[in-house]
């Protein structure tokens, strides 16, 4: 087989190791320096809050509830049937069919809102109702 003396002379630098990808793409080994957080304080959802917070608008004072302890503050929503039905509105949550069982007393939650919901089934066989 015949070459030219240009193949010839690019022929080792084409079959030559490549240099590895993540090597190339790290930078130089430098080390990645991280800025300490602002946010040296306790926890944002903790309960014990000492300042004011606005959250989508709404002012929380210090020392009120959350919007998730609020929700679980209200009783379970008793339905008739064993299709509990949440949402759908045209600016909330997609439309949420829930399952409830008919034996089970314990409040089902819907993924969205947090609303409970319980049937009225369970209830009367639980003897709570």
């Amino acid at each position: 087989m015949l070459r030219s003396p240009s193949v010839a002379r690019a022929a080792p630098a084409l079959f030559r190791a490549a240099r590895p990808p993540a090597r190339a793409m790290a930078g130089g080994g430098k080390p990645l320096v991280v800025p300490e957080s602002p946010f040296d304080g306790p926890a944002e959802g903790s309960l014990a809050r000492s300042e004011p917070i606005v959250e989508m608008g709404v002012r929380y004072e210090a020392g009120s509830p959350s919007p998730m302890e609020s929700i679980l503050s209200q009783e379970p929503i008793v339905v008739d049937g064993l299709l509990a039905v949440t949402g759908g509105g045209a600016l909330g949550f997609p439309k949420q069919f829930i399952k409830l069982k008919p034996d089970d007393p314990t409040p089902v939650a819907c993924t969205y809102s947090g609303l409970r919901f319980v049937s009225k089934q369970a209830l009367k066989k639980a003897g709570k109702l």
